[in-house]
This record gives C-alpha cells, structure tokens and sequence, in this order.
C-alpha cells in the first residue's frame, strides 16, 4: 500500500511540476460559485447583495499534501441600465488554491462587471455578458518536493535551484455570456459560456524553462471554455427537479459533468427546502449531493467517489465540499400617506 501511494504522490508531483497545463480549478457543486463559473452571473439574483463561499478538500484520505481549494465571492445588483428592466452588477471573487506535495499555491483576486439586458415587455428572458480581471499569484513549496531521480536513487539531493522560490504574479482575465429565460410560473432555465484566461498570462515557475524542458507555448497558460445549463421545474407544489450540465474544455483536456437535484418543500411559503440529487463527471467521478434553503440562506455539501482507473489508489475516496450562500434583501419600506375618510351626511 505504501509503495502504491509513493506513485500517486509521485505521479500528481510530475503533473504539477511538469508544466501539464491541462488542469484547472473545479467543484462539484459549479452553481455554488457561479463568479468563478462565469463572469456575467455577478449581480444575477433578485436581492439587495450575495455573499457567499465554496471549500474543497481532495484526496485527504490518500495524499499527506491534497488539494484544498477554498473560495469566497461577493457580488450585487447596483444601478439601472439603459433599458427599464435592465441592470448592472458587480462582484468579486476570491480563490486560494493549494495542490499537491509541493505546495503549488494559486492566489487569484477577481473583480468584475456584468449588464444584464431584460428582453420582452415583462422581461422574462434576460441576456447578461460580463467580464472578469485580477491578479493571481503563483508559488511553489521546495521543501517536500519529491522527484523520479529521488526515489530511484534513494537520495534526496536533487538540485532545486531551477525552481523560483519568490512568488510570481501576472494578470489575468475572463468573459462571459448567459441566458435566463422564465417559461411560466412552474419552469425556468439558464445557459451560459464563458472563457477564462484570456490573455494565455506566462506562468511558468522555473528561471530557465528550457533546461527543464518546457516548450515556450507550454509556458502560456491555456484557455479554458466552459458551457454550463440547468432547468428548474415545480413538479408539485412540494417537489421540484433541476437537471444541469457542465463542460470545460482547456488544451485537449475537457470534463463533462452531468447532475440532477430534486427538491421537497417544508411549508407552503416554500423557504425551506431539502435538495438531494446525484451526479457523474465522466472518466471520473459519481457524485452524492445534498443541501438546504432557509430564506435567502442555502447551503450544500458533496462528495466525489472516485471510479476512475486511480480508484486502485484511491480506494474510490475523492473530494469533499462544502458550499453556503446568503442573498440580503434590504428594501426600503415604502412610506403610507394615511387616508382620512369623511363621511356623507
């Protein structure tokens, strides 16, 4: 068993390391942190602001270093736009992601902005476009690197001078676009694309990227599309059903995820409900999902079993989440001239 995880640990190393650009952050539960789904989503609710927050944890039962990726976002609806039924919004987002045994830590910062164009009379179809930019910051932890010459010679001599120890910061942007459309009282659904890293930033950690034999291509990071959709429908006035998909593709490697979650309502206002549903990243992954609304609370936890040819190391243990988002409604109460009647006589 030992032996199997000393591979695993070594085989992430070398992803990591080695400049395989075809990884990138992901969750289970994608609509939970809709900022880092797709930029035009900042301001998309009904309410006054949206805090919210996503940690994930992955492979802890079989790696001594996993992979944490904890996330928080902000975002509100703040003025009117150029139609009526138009508005602006606004949020950011920020992402502190840590993988493997070398500590590779990504620190992103975010801010954006979205127009949401309401099409019809009553608006019930809305296209938002929006756009995302920041800074984010690269490091690598040396100290508990383990390479292949390591564990085939048994020394741990290896010269790491090739490596930056300072952090390395470049910007970074992403665009989006999404569809909203509201089919009567009991369905709605929405669809989205957006594209991430869009001026491919430089973000190589290694002083002299030939020696290590990274390409100057392999140093760009690549563009990351994502396509994603769900449709919600009250099937009773205690049940609803909502399908979704997700699909990101970035240099040559994509990832398909398919979901449904159902949901039971607690009281006739509806503003508690238990949601429950299953998933399947293709090649990857099951998924056991399940959550609560309270008000403008909602909270959800997820577990991936993982049933992908590493299930031999992984025991078919994968990553765990846990997702809350809180929607404020502060309105102004509006102010009553009272009414003196009087009466005829």
């Amino acid at each position: 068993m030992f032996r199997l995880r000393l591979v695993f640990l070594f085989a992430f190393s070398l992803s990591i390391l080695g400049g395989i650009s075809a990884q990138d952050i992901h969750y289970t539960q994608y609509n939970m942190a809709p900022l880092s789904l797709n930029p035009s989503l900042a301001g998309s609710f009904e309410g006054t602001f949206r805090i919210g927050g996503l940690y994930r944890d992955q492979w802890r039962s079989v790696l001594s270093n996993q992979f944490v990726t904890p996330s928080v976002y902000i975002d509100a609806p703040v003025f009117r736009g150029f139609g009526k039924n138009d508005w602006v919004g606004i949020g950011a987002v920020l992402v502190n992601d840590k993988a493997g045994t070398v500590s590779l830590t990504n620190t992103s910062i975010m801010a954006g902005i979205s127009y949401h164009l309401a099409l019809g009379a009553n608006g019930n179809t809305v296209v938002s476009i929006g756009g995302q930019g920041g800074i984010v910051q690269k490091r690598v932890d040396q100290t508990d690197a383990l390479f292949e010459d390591e564990i085939l010679s048994g020394s741990t001599s290896l010269d790491l001078n090739n490596i930056e120890d300072d952090n390395i910061q470049y910007g970074d942007f992403q665009a989006g676009i999404s569809l909203n459309s509201t089919l009567n009282k009991q369905m709605n659904f929405n669809v989205g694309f957006s594209m991430f890293h869009l001026g491919q930033p430089n973000y190589t950690t290694f002083t002299d990227a030939a020696a290590a034999g990274i390409a100057d291509e392999d140093k760009r990071l690549p563009r990351r599309m994502v396509g994603h959709g769900e449709f919600n429908a009250d099937l009773t006035d205690k049940w609803t059903l909502s399908p979704s998909f997700l699909y990101q593709q970035i240099q040559g490697a994509d990832e398909i995820v398919i979901q449904t979650m159902a949901g039971h309502h607690f009281n006739a206002e509806k503003d508690i409900t238990l949601r429950f549903g299953a998933g399947y990243r293709l090649r990857d992954a099951a998924q056991a999902l399940v959550g609560f609304d309270f008000k403008g609370f909602r909270v959800g936890v997820a577990y991936d079993i993982n049933v992908s040819e590493l299930d031999v190391a992984s025991a078919n243990r994968g990553g765990f989440e846990i997702a809350a988002s809180y929607i404020a409604k502060i309105y102004k109460q509006p102010v009553v001239k009272p009414v003196i009647f009087c009466p005829r006589f």
